[in-house]
C-alpha cells in the first residue's frame, strides 16, 4: 500500500455512501435503460454519463465516486476510507492476494476523469486496479 495517514468511515458515512451509490445505480440505469450491477460494464456505462455532463455539480461527481467505490468494495471485499494526505479524499481499501491492502483511490479517480477525459476511463482503471486485489467476489 502506498503511505499516508488512512481513517475508516464511520458505519453511518460508510452507510450514506452506500445510499449515494445506489442513486447512482438508478440514474445509470435510467441512462440506459437496462438493469445496472455493480461490474466492470457499468463502470463503461458511467463512463459515458461522465462524458455527457462536463461540468457536473460536486453533488453528481460525489455520486460517481460512490459508485465506483461501491463496485471495489463490494467486489474486492474492501472497506471506505478517508486518506488523509494533502486533504482528504474517499477511497476504498482493498485486499490482495498477497495477504497486503490496497488503497484505490476513487475520488482522485473521477477528478482525473472530469480532467483528462477517455484517457482516464473509469472501467480502464477498475481493469487495471483489480489486477493488484484479491480476485473479485461474485455478486
Amino acid at each position: 500500500m502506498t503511505g499516508g495517514l488512512v481513517e475508516f468511515l464511520s458505519p453511518e458515512w460508510a452507510r450514506q455512501m452506500v445510499e449515494l451509490a445506489e442513486r447512482a445505480r438508478a440514474e445509470l440505469g435510467r441512462f440506459s435503460g437496462q438493469a445496472v450491477g455493480y461490474d466492470a460494464a457499468a463502470l463503461h456505462l458511467l463512463d459515458e454519463w461522465i462524458e455527457r455532463s462536463p461540468s457536473p455539480p460536486q453533488t453528481v461527481r460525489l455520486l460517481w465516486v460512490a459508485f465506483l467505490g461501491e463496485v471495489f468494495r463490494r467486489r474486492h471485499g474492501g472497506e471506505w476510507v478517508i486518506h488523509r494526505d494533502d486533504g482528504q479524499r474517499l477511497a476504498v481499501l482493498c485486499p490482495q492476494e498477497s495477504g497486503g491492502v490496497h488503497r484505490v483511490e476513487v475520488a482522485v479517480q473521477v477528478s482525473n476523469r472530469l480532467t483528462n477525459g477517455l484517457a482516464d476511463s473509469l472501467a480502464l482503471f477498475y481493469a487495471r486496479e483489480s489486477i493488484l486485489l484479491k480476485r473479485p467476489k461474485e455478486l
